[in-house]
């Protein structure tokens, strides 16, 4: 229960990785704000929080609109009076990025404008509206903990195009914030694991013929996650975390 009586809010906690570190954090005794766009999914995941013990709210955000992140750090702070952690987990690889293309990388000349605007806007804009939004509040506590999930996808050369240069970016944005935050007491950290086992995933390998992939499993970066949030030394900030080198 090393996380007792804190506030975690975890974004793209309806399923895969988001989930397993909801339950991950809960079970370390933080209440756990789970926030995605689908409340059932939200809904599935706080029931299995409370079937084990623990505390948990499902908050239903379209978390690309900047009004929609401030609804919810406004929420959560009228709910529970602070905000201890932000897991920033939200993002994806949208199954109709490949629609009439399959069994192949989208080529860098080969994206759209709106496809290349869509993975950024769907991974890296989303956290850096929570960041923006959350930050403010921890400054004013002069403390939390921040946890961005990039990709190895992010950290070497890869075939997946924006959702690469969108990954990448968490990490720049990582470690200014860290920089930036610092001397308020405020950690930002993130991990960057390699293939995960998630319906988003399965999607993506299938679309371009790579069905018997190996992958990692969610439950491990959640382990990493908790890892930076319990065990990780107070000076670690502005580090990424790499998972699954070898897949």
């Amino acid at each position: 229960m090393r996380l007792e009586g804190k506030i975690a809010i975890v974004t793209g906690a309806g399923k895969g990785i988001g989930r397993d570190a909801a339950l991950a954090i809960a079970a370390e005794g933080a209440t756990v704000v789970a926030v995605a766009r689908t409340l059932a999914d939200l809904e599935e995941t706080v029931r299995l929080i409370e079937e084990k013990g623990g505390k948990a709210i499902a908050l239903s955000r379209d978390l690309t609109i900047g009004e929609q992140v401030q609804s919810m750090a406004d929420t959560v702070v009228e709910k529970f009076g602070r905000i201890d952690i932000l897991v920033n987990n939200a993002g994806g690889y949208p199954k109709e990025i490949y629609n009439n293309i399959e069994h192949q990388a989208i080529k860098i000349w080969e994206w759209s404008e709106e496809q290349w605007d869509q993975i950024i806007k769907t991974n890296l804009r989303i956290p850096f509206l929570c960041i923006n939004k959350v930050v403010p509040v921890m400054i004013k506590q002069r403390s939390g903990d921040i946890v961005s999930v990039s990709s190895r996808m992010g950290r070497i050369a890869s075939q997946m195009g924006a959702y690469a240069v969108a990954k990448g970016g968490i990490i720049t944005m990582t470690k200014t914030t860290a920089i930036q935050t610092q001397e308020y007491g405020i950690r930002a950290n993130a991990v960057s694991p390699g293939i995960v086992d998630t319906p988003g995933q399965r999607v993506y390998n299938h679309s371009v013929g790579q069905d018997d992939a190996k992958m990692g499993r969610s439950e491990d970066v959640a382990k990493a996650i908790v890892y930076l949030l319990c065990d990780a030394p107070a000076v670690m900030t502005g580090q990424s975390v790499d998972l699954f080198t070898t897949v």
